[in-house]
């Protein structure tokens, strides 16, 4: 008998991943994660300001309307959009009760719809693509005299405070030359 030792065969690759291996791969999932949120981030932010933009030029249109067969652009409280509502609603109340004047905008009186209207101080607004109340200001007051510092002469200024919500306070003029006021969306 012979006995002849066989040499042994060292395995050259081991099954499995290396720790580099799959510290590259998760790096590179990693990155792709990141530019992937960015580039949504980027999306969002001109969805947004579009919507935004839509929603003064169908305001803007709708006032158009109403002037035309009332004679005079809605007249309200403060800067938010919430005259402008009851105008274009038809629901005299601005708090969601049954339309029973002229409705110019019908869309406003759907419930199915919250990317639209809100509830401000207990009023309901037209909201823009940010989800902040569209700013109003009428060119006249309750008695027909000139509002001051209103930026369009003649009839109303419609605004949006922007995406970071500045200022706050709806009393605070939009012509104001700040930091609240730069990214503010005019039209």
């Amino acid at each position: 008998m012979n006995f002849v030792k066989e040499p042994k065969v060292e395995r050259l690759h081991k099954s499995g991943f290396s720790l580099i291996e799959l510290l590259v791969v998760v790096s590179i999932i990693v990155i792709l994660a990141g530019i992937t949120i960015n580039v949504m981030s980027s999306v969002n932010r001109k969805r947004d300001a579009s919507t935004t933009s839509k929603n003064i030029l169908m305001v803007r249109t709708k006032l158009e309307a109403f002037y035309n067969e009332q004679g005079y652009y809605p007249v309200g409280q403060d800067a938010t959009s919430a005259c402008v509502y009851k105008a274009l609603s038809g629901d005299p109340t601005g708090q969601g009760a049954n339309p029973t004047g002229t409705i110019y905008w019908p869309e406003l009186n759907d419930d199915r719809n919250p990317a639209l209207v809100s509830v401000f101080n207990g009023f309901r607004v037209i909201l823009d693509g940010y989800g902040q109340s569209l700013r109003y200001r009428s060119a006249s007051d309750t008695n027909g005299n000139p509002v001051q510092n209103v930026r369009n002469d003649g009839d109303f200024d419609l605004w949006s405070i922007g995406p970071d919500g500045e200022p706050s306070d709806i009393n605070v003029s939009g012509l104001l030359n700040n930091e609240q006021t730069q990214d503010d969306i005019w039209q």
